[in-house]
């Protein structure tokens, strides 16, 4: 009987390379029945295109395929889903990471399915996932979860739309420059236009000018709205 053949150096390394990928496949099946089975959407959006990819999970919740929204642009498959009074928050997302891309950004919104009529409530969270080659954030990783189950009380609705409400206050701050937050800090702290010139020693038409402009750039059509939303966000 002929002793047995050994494996030559090259039968090694194929065997390897099959072994490993053999693990491989096993750990990307694992990890993709984790992302399709997690109980929450999570999808990639594009800051131009909207969402290019999403998880089973988000189908089911929403109703539509990923085929589906990529044949309807990814955009208007969230204008669909998203309650129109709430279209703000995938817009002031995107936004977000046109200018910024240091955090997570958040928000509460209403969606439903493309077959039913009743809107539910989701928190989502979006972070930077893919740049363009000069470095600006072009996709985010996004993941969406229904919070009607977990909303027992009216009380814990109105305490997430406050959180909601005080993140995009605190958004909307990061468009004043230096000198617009500290005189809307005075503002306030009640101080008028007079007492501020006085403070910064600079004219009253500068602070005029200078108010008319935080006005411009938060929305806001009076000094009590003003204040409102900049205590809202922790300022004052």
């Amino acid at each position: 009987m002929s002793p047995e053949k050994s494996p030559t150096p090259t039968e090694e390394k194929v065997q390897l390379l099959e072994k490993k990928l053999a693990q491989l496949q096993e750990k990307c099946t694992f990890l993709e029945k984790v992302v399709h089975e997690v109980p929450a959407n999570i999808y990639i959006s594009d800051l131009k295109k909207g969402v290019i990819w999403c998880n089973r999970t988000n189908e089911e919740t929403l109703g539509y395929t990923l085929d589906e929204i990529l044949e309807m642009g990814g955009m208007e498959y969230m204008y669909q889903i998203v309650h129109p009074d709430d279209h703000a928050v995938p817009d002031s997302s995107i936004d977000h990471y046109q200018h910024f891309d240091g955090a997570e950004y958040g928000g509460i919104f209403r969606a439903k399915h493309k077959e039913q009529q009743a809107y539910k409530w989701f928190i989502g969270w979006a972070k930077a996932f893919g740049k363009s080659p000069e470095g600006k954030v072009q996709e985010l990783l996004c993941v969406d979860v229904d919070m009607s189950p977990r909303m027992n009380t009216e009380d814990q609705l109105v305490q997430a739309l406050r959180e909601n409400l005080k993140l995009k206050n605190k958004l909307l701050l990061r468009s004043l420059r230096k000198r617009e937050l500290e005189i809307l800090d005075l503002i306030c702290q009640g101080m008028s236009t007079k007492a501020i010139a006085e403070k910064l020693y600079i004219s009253t038409n500068t602070v005029s000018t200078h108010r008319k402009n935080i006005q411009q750039k938060l929305g806001t059509a009076n000094v009590a709205d003003l204040v409102s939303l900049a205590k809202e966000a922790g300022l004052g």
